[in-house]
């Protein structure tokens, strides 16, 4: 995902000055008709900052960086959601029978990409918006991404797609997708501004020291896991004496297609030697 485009891959459809400049870029590629939003990023505007003043007023989506050209960074921005409200029924099959999920709005949680996040029973639903061919495309990379951490042990809640249909409030239906994980609750940890320290959460969950513990050594091969497939934006939960003592969301590895391989992840190198320090008995 990060190193599919290159800067020639887009042609300028405006350009504008505000938030350190960016411009909107259409894809060159034929027939198409998604106009894709690209931000160039002055690098004294950070991501998150970028995020909070131009996906504003309801808007969420996700942002990916994904090279550096001319000495600024730019970045691939998604919208998924523009200020809607309303509970959401999610509609799809099962065992040979249509199943409704009703979501309330009042319960969601926030989520960069995709309409928000529900608790339900012992799961987490994070629901997406697939109603057009960029946006399921976007989906089927995702699922791609997901498939690939899975095969080489990323532990991430045992999770599933599930396709469906989404119709929100007295609006009409459209296509949709959910990524149900196992519901994890533990200390979080993530690399943004302000960080939420990985050291930290294991000195709140109070995971042992002991290099040969179950949790110690599941925590370090689960972060292993994570350099091999250069895990992007590393986050997650740590819990211990949970089967799964740590879990990472919002996946998104560093494949390469066009080299076949992933990239690296010096978040996932940090965090390595972080439990590696962290083992001070045997």
């Amino acid at each position: 995902m990060l190193d599919e485009y290159q800067h020639d891959d887009f042609e300028v459809v405006r350009k504008d000055t505000r938030f350190g400049g960016f411009e909107e870029l259409k894809l060159r590629r034929e027939n198409a008709t998604v106009i894709m939003f690209v931000s160039l990023i002055s690098l004294k505007l950070n991501s998150m900052e970028l995020e909070k003043r131009v996906m504003k007023d309801g808007c969420s989506g996700a942002l990916y960086p994904m090279y550096t050209r001319s000495g600024h960074r730019w970045a691939l921005i998604y919208p998924t959601i523009v200020a809607m409200s309303g509970d959401i029924k999610f509609t799809y099959r099962s065992g040979g029978r249509l199943v409704t999920q009703t979501l309330l709005w009042k319960e969601r949680q926030n989520s960069r990409e995709g309409i928000g996040v529900w608790h339900v029973g012992n799961y987490a639903w994070k629901v997406y918006a697939a109603k057009n061919d960029s946006q399921r495309n976007t989906l089927e990379k995702l699922r791609a991404d997901y498939r690939r951490a899975d095969v080489r042990g990323l532990p991430m809640g045992r999770p599933r797609f599930q396709d469906g249909t989404i119709k929100q409030g007295n609006g009409n239906p459209y296509g949709g997708m959910a990524l149900i994980v196992d519901w994890f609750e533990g200390t979080n940890f993530n690399f943004h501004r302000p960080p939420k320290p990985f050291k930290s959460a294991l000195e709140l969950q109070r995971v042992s020291c002991s290099k040969s513990s179950i949790d110690h050594k599941k925590i370090k091969a689960g972060c292993e896991s994570a350099r091999a497939v250069g895990l992007q934006d590393c986050q997650g939960y740590v819990k211990g004496g949970r089967y799964e003592p740590i879990v990472f969301i919002d996946v998104h590895t560093s494949w390469n297609a066009r080299q076949g391989r992933f990239g690296t992840s010096q978040q996932a190198i940090d965090m390595i030697n972080i439990i590696i320090a962290w083992g001070t008995q045997p």
